[in-house]
């Protein structure tokens, strides 16, 4: 009776370190799994944005194979075209306050010291430049080839001549890579608002008078900025963007870095002064009216004055430059701003 008793306690014994053994597993499990990332939904048969990302870009792999182009890879960092950052067609501002600067075309007149011409297309704001140097930072080949091999095809007048190849650099990435960039939230609006930017920008030329035409350009006066392929999921977008070949060009020989994080604590006028004197040199002279319309600036030339005190204080306190100074009193003598950077 007593070996029966003790060899049923043995039994549960046994059972009880097997349950604790069992129990520890799940826990372990359970916590590898919550610990591990896991991957971005994009809300269509579960399918992650990297996977989503890595299929569009063995489809340009094998456009490449057949080939319709050359790719090299791009390191791309803070670029932007020296030419964009003194041009006033990302204005600061509600998109309504543009209406009353548009010509009988509805086109956005401007003129600055390498020429004048118009911006044709939507109304653009300060929004749509912060997602046009967030694509920039996505870029990640350049193609070389024929203008109507590429994945959007272009005319056969972006070449020289019929034997020459052109450049244009693309981007392939998601919504959410954006929001990223940007500081954004995904989702709802936030998803809409930013997809529409990037449309709009696909919508957008720059023309430019002979002058400017020769000197920047080349042959034609007017410049398209990109093109966008996209397909919308549930929850994101994959989109490919196709910078085109003069934009591109300007990013390899005619650009100036943006210091993005310092960007992003600005208010927008503000970053439409640090983008202007980006594109200047460290030491630089410019009247307050004069730089007032090299951004585009709608309001009052009054509240324009407090802002353009605010924002160069900022930049100093942020030691992007070592000094400012307006002189003048805008009555008897222009009031100037002139500012050192280190």
């Amino acid at each position: 009776m007593a070996d029966a008793l003790s060899a049923s306690l043995d039994r549960l014994t046994k059972n009880a370190e097997l349950a604790r053994a069992r129990k520890e597993k799940v826990k372990k499990r359970v916590a590898a799994k919550n610990e591990s990332p896991r991957p971005e939904r994009i809300g269509v048969r579960g399918r992650s944005s990297g996977a989503v990302i890595a299929d569009a870009q063995i489809s340009l792999f094998k456009l490449e194979r057949e080939g319709r182009f050359t790719s090299y890879p791009i390191d791309a960092q803070s670029e932007f075209p020296t030419f964009l950052t003194r041009l006033p067609i990302f204005v600061p501002g509600q998109q309504a306050k543009q209406k009353a600067l548009l010509d009988e075309d509805n086109a956005l007149p401007f003129s600055c010291s390498w020429g004048q011409g118009r911006r044709h297309g939507p109304l653009m704001t300060i929004y749509d430049e912060d997602t046009l140097i967030a694509i920039g930072k996505l870029r990640q080949k350049c193609l070389a080839g024929k203008p109507h091999k590429f994945p959007v095809a272009l005319s056969q007048l972006s070449a020289p001549t019929d034997n020459d190849n052109v450049h244009v650099h693309v981007a392939q990435f998601m919504l959410t890579d954006i929001h990223r960039i940007c500081g954004t939230s995904s989702g709802g609006t936030n998803d809409r608002k930013r997809l529409n930017s990037i449309k709009k920008l696909a919508a957008t030329s720059i023309e430019f008078d002979t002058k400017t035409a020769g000197k920047f350009v080349g042959q034609g006066t007017n410049v398209k900025l990109l093109d966008v392929l996209w397909q919308e999921y549930e929850k994101n977008a994959i989109l490919y963007v196709q910078f085109t070949p003069v934009v591109a060009a300007w990013f390899e020989s005619e650009y100036t870095y943006i210091n993005w994080e310092l960007r992003r604590k600005l208010s927008d006028t503000g970053k439409a002064h640090h983008r202007f004197l980006s594109g200047q040199r460290k030491h630089y002279k410019i009247g307050t009216k004069l730089m007032m319309r090299a951004i585009g600036y709608v309001r009052p030339y009054k509240k324009y004055m407090l802002e353009l005190r605010a924002d160069m204080e900022q930049l100093r306190d942020e030691g992007w430059i070592e000094k400012w100074e307006i002189t003048g009193n805008n009555r008897s003598t222009p009031q100037i701003l002139e500012i050192w950077r280190s």
